[in-house]
């Protein structure tokens, strides 16, 4: 029961961080209904930069988060003003092989700048040491780390439902033409929603590369992240979050008691099994159209 518990709650860490992830994919999906491909590719990259301004210039974990922070934001505006603005309206497939695209030029920057820094550590923030919960052993490291995404998760929370810009790209996620005729910039509010995202993928990768170390294979993570939020739903957060914590847990458990081969496809078989009786995702809007 010990070692059951142990691996439910590693699970639920792991997968509030997927959760915060598969984040992005809604918010990107439901500002401009584009299904970013590039998130992982923004995990590893986002990690990378974390190590930089932790490792290499040393810089304070405050100063350095809020510095990487400045810097994706401000590519997740880019982003969206180029080359993803002029491919409003355009057919599905061809912004779904730009996002690819943009997951290429990620990777191929990743491995030029860092092709040397495979497996390497952030340095020490905290020491590692065992706490004891009900008799239980459990890293600092993950119980922080879950207290941390929690906290953000709070705050994304509060932020889209009570503060005038979450609310505005609320409403562009609604409907742009309504939002428009209200006075609100849609394309604004888009590249606010790829800025976040791109935080939260930061922040993601730092998490799980702090737990894990850095490696190219984080951009595997979107994945993960992208099928926890088709199980979640599109649509909505708590959908995202929830199929994170599904699949984190189905991770956990699987290369527990069964084994890492199994674990690696655990999530994927989740995703079919539950868009094969809910293709909307356990909380998306199902689309009824009448004819």
């Amino acid at each position: 029961m010990q070692t059951f518990i142990q691996l439910f709650i590693t699970g639920v860490t792991v997968g509030c961080i997927y959760g915060l992830i598969a984040v992005g994919f809604v918010l990107i999906y439901k500002s401009s209904q584009i299904f970013n491909f590039a998130q992982g590719e923004m995990v590893m990259v986002g990690a990378y930069l974390m190590w930089v301004v932790l490792g290499y210039f040393n810089m304070p974990v405050w100063l350095g988060m809020l510095v990487v922070f400045f810097v994706v934001s401000l590519a997740g505006y880019g982003l969206e003003r180029f080359p993803l603005r002029q491919m409003i309206g355009q057919p599905v497939l061809a912004t779904i092989m730009v996002t690819m695209g943009i997951a290429v030029f990620l990777r191929g920057l990743a491995i030029l700048l860092w092709s040397e820094k495979i497996g390497i550590k952030f340095p020490a923030i905290i020491t590692e040491t065992t706490i004891n919960i009900f008799g239980i052993p459990f890293s600092n490291v993950s119980f922080w780390s879950l207290v941390f995404v929690l906290f953000l998760v709070l705050a994304l929370s509060w932020f889209f439902l009570y503060s005038r810009t979450g609310l505005h790209m609320r409403a562009a996620a609604e409907n742009h033409q309504l939002a428009q005729s209200m006075g609100i910039r849609v394309t604004l509010a888009i590249a606010q929603s790829w800025a976040i995202a791109a935080i939260v993928s930061a922040t993601g990768g730092f998490l799980l590369g702090y737990m894990r170390g850095i490696d190219f294979g984080l951009a595997e993570i979107g994945l993960i992240a992208m099928a926890a939020a088709l199980v979640g739903g599109l649509e909505s957060f708590k959908g995202a979050i929830l199929g994170g914590v599904i699949m984190g847990v189905a991770e956990a458990l699987t290369g527990g008691y069964i084994g890492h081969g199994l674990k690696e496809v655990i999530p994927y078989i989740i995703m079919v099994l539950v868009l094969i009786y809910k293709p909307y995702g356990l909380f998306g809007l199902e689309k009824i159209e009448r004819v």
